[in-house]
């Protein structure tokens, strides 16, 4: 038998690739273009770093009379979400974002925070983004002592503090509430509101409120107050979307996840090699929850035991990194058993191949320009919606949390990376593989349904009719769904890695500050990072005498001419003898004129035993093994030969990963006494096995390429 198997170069489809690029770069003008009109986070302009913000507000506390002495400090930066969703309904997220811009509404601030653990005493400011003073809190227990002053005195405390720190004028302000509440000490605080006469956003108002504890100051808020219908609606709108959000969650998270684990159980892959993902996930996870240490302390409760509390921390750290690698693990060993199912001779994930790596940056390529086309979609998919179908989806990405922390980018990088991998490992590769399986010949199917659960799952994320962002997803899934049938994995975690990316990263690029436009340039540079090996090796074939890939590789019978050939392997054999036996087939793979594998079995009493299949390290983990097992299956089967087996020894682990990988399973064992007893009768015996076992474990452990197959053909098998 002969059979020919060209390298597959992907420049064949260069219109392809030049389609998917012209369509990236539609998409980023698009997205660039029209930001302002489809992305609330346009109307943030970070003006001051978090540096420059607590230098700030230490001054601010210092100037209303407090000392930080014996505090902790704790910086966050947050959003009134509510206010912001009302605004945006009502006015549409281009006016809200004009007349936020200009009218310096507080829907976006920084909170500082001094408190002392375990004491009811604590002191919190806030400032906009451009550094203007928006509130004061002074929490102080009920039953501390102050004084008892007319609430008419009180009003006019509150005003003059609001004239002195808030440009406040009386005149363009109305009062709505006034209040007073006898406290047990004998203080009495007095609560005053009042609402902008200018104000005009649908139903909400712009308030201030003051609260006079005894004769002091102690809160000043500065808020929009949404109409309470919106806040019960808006709430009731949550639960069904919460409910939707969960049964995609059960039936596609979770059910994939199942479906992922039971890949693990028939296909058995090489573990190990699925661990480099999984610790990588992990890292960037505990990075990014380290870089929010600073943050941890905004969110403590002064009821709680601090060191208990930071213990909880870390633990839930460890637990989130874990969790994320576990995830993984599981989606990226499970995603390969599941896809062997429908592509036996491929890797789903990553490219194989002698230009691998290659391959890999050109995936790369593709995935950045599908993440600038996701993103021209996305905001053209709101604009239409808006426009023609009335709906509310704006494109909301929560990463506030990171302006607060010192390393901006890693909130975007553990966001962006854990998000892509685990969602395209379970719904993109386990999920299209899996129906593509019970589907064979309905594509569209495989595509569709786990597309729509990935969808419906992010109905958790804010918009209107709570269905409207599963449909902009489903469209998406479709589009990825066709990528990763023709492609590769990697192409669509590239594309939705990017997407994550940069939707964190243009707030930091746009603000005023150098150190964040300086981390929105680290994401930048990270997405860019993939591209860099396939640019390597082709400058280095082009400019250097670099040996050539084969554009041909081919499987035939072994000949007399291939003997000096076979003998040169590390592989314990007779070769002259194994080509004379009439009962033996050999089968060569060949590079061109380069002998670069074998495959070799016989039969006996009608059934075939597959005893030697070899490939040299240099073209391994390119499926060249499984193509030559296949094709001795292939010569057995035509000589009528049903039954076939392969004898192995319990050492023999990577073989043994080898044939479960395809499905093959253990039907018999051979049984023989240890050569070795299974007591020591000396401490020195002991230590002697136990180096013994060290070393086989540290050799089995080693990669590939770095070692050597004896095998000796044929066996004696008891």
């Amino acid at each position: 038998m002969n059979q020919t198997h060209p390298v597959t170069h992907q420049n064949k489809a260069i219109w392809l690739e030049l389609l998917i690029t012209l369509l990236g770069v539609i998409g980023i003008i698009l997205f660039l273009s029209f930001y302002d009109r489809a992305l609330p986070s346009a109307a943030i302009d970070l003006k001051y770093s978090r540096e420059q913000i607590s230098q700030l507000a230490e001054a601010q506390l210092r100037q209303l009379g407090f000392s930080s002495a014996g505090y902790e400090f704790a910086l966050a930066f947050n959003e009134d979400n509510l206010a912001s969703f009302y605004l945006q309904r009502s006015l549409g997220v281009e006016e809200t974002n004009l007349r936020l811009a200009n009218e310096k509404w507080p829907l976006h601030y920084w909170s500082a925070r001094w408190f002392k653990p375990l004491e009811k005493e604590e002191y919190n400011i806030r400032f906009s983004p451009q550094g203007e003073f928006l509130g004061f809190n002074h929490i102080i227990a009920e039953d501390a002592p102050g004084a008892s002053i007319p609430i008419e005195q009180a009003q006019v405390t509150a005003e003059d503090f609001l004239t002195q720190n808030s440009n406040w004028d009386a005149a363009d302000w109305e009062r709505v509430e006034a209040s007073s509440q006898a406290m047990p000490a004998g203080r009495v605080d007095h609560t005053f509101v009042w609402k902008s006469r200018s104000f005009s956003a649908g139903e909400s108002e712009l308030r201030y409120s003051v609260s006079i504890q005894g004769d002091q100051v102690g809160n000043l808020r500065y808020w929009i107050k949404v109409p309470e219908t919106f806040s019960r609606d808006f709430a009731a709108e949550r639960n069904r979307a919460g409910f939707i959000n969960g049964l995609a969650l059960l039936l596609g998270f979770g059910g994939f996840v199942m479906i992922a684990a039971a890949g693990i159980t028939i296909a058995r892959p090489d573990l190990r090699r699925i661990l480099l993902p999984a610790l990588l996930s992990a890292a960037v996870s505990l990075a990014a929850a380290l870089n929010l240490i600073p943050l941890y302390r905004s969110y403590y409760t002064t009821t709680q035991d601090y060191t208990l509390f930071w213990v909880m921390a870390v633990v839930g750290a460890l637990f989130t990194a874990l969790f994320y690698s576990l995830q993984v693990f599981v989606g990226w060993g499970g995603g390969q058993g599941i896809s062997k199912l429908v592509w036996h001779t491929q890797d789903r994930i990553l490219a194989r191949g002698p230009n691998r790596w290659i391959e890999f940056s050109r995936s790369a390529w593709r995935g950045l320009a599908l993440g600038g086309f996701d993103l021209g979609y996305v905001v053209m998919f709101y604009i239409f919606a808006t426009k023609v179908l009335g709906w509310w989806s704006p494109v909301n990405a929560e990463y506030s949390d990171a302006y607060a922390t010192p390393f901006p980018f890693l909130l975007a990088f553990d966001t962006g990376l854990n998000a892509a991998l685990t969602e395209e490992l379970l719904f993109r590769l386990i999920g299209i593989s899996f129906f593509l399986w019970i589907f064979p010949r309905q594509r569209w199917l495989a595509v569709l349904i786990p597309g729509v659960l990935w969808a419906f799952a992010h109905t958790s994320y804010v918009s209107y009719p709570i269905y409207a962002r599963g449909i902009e997803l489903t469209i998406h899934a479709i589009i990825m769904g066709v990528i990763f049938l023709k492609f590769d994995l990697f192409t669509t975690i590239m594309a939705h890695f990017t997407y994550n990316m940069i939707l964190v990263s243009v707030p930091l690029l746009r603000s005023s500050d150098p150190y964040f436009q300086f981390s929105g340039m680290v994401v930048l540079a990270v997405l860019a990072l993939p591209l860099l090996p396939g640019l390597f090796l082709t400058l280095k074939r082009r400019f250097t005498k670099s040996v050539a890939i084969p554009d041909l590789f081919s499987i035939s019978p072994a000949a007399e001419s291939d003997l000096p050939k076979l003998s040169a392997f590390p592989v314990t054999a007779d070769w002259q003898a194994l080509l004379a036996q009439t009962h033996r087939a050999i089968l060569c793979l060949r590079a061109q004129d380069e002998l670069i594998g074998f495959a070799t079995g016989c039969v006996e009493n009608n059934t075939a035993n597959i005893d030697g299949v070899y490939v040299t390290p240099q073209w391994r983990r390119q499926y060249w093994g499984t193509k030559l097992l296949e094709a001795i299956q292939e010569h057995f089967k035509s000589q009528g030969v049903e039954t076939q087996r392969a004898f192995l020894l319990p050492k023999e682990q990577k073989q043994m990963a080898f044939l479960n990988n395809l499905f093959w399973r253990p039907s018999a064992y051979a049984l023989a006494p240890k050569s070795t007893p299974v007591f020591f009768t000396t401490v020195q015996e002991l230590k002697t096995e136990l180096r013994e076992k060290f070393a086989s474990w540290k050799a089995a452990s080693k990669k590939d390429g770095l070692q050597n197959n004896e095998l000796e053909i044929p066996r004696d098998i008891l």
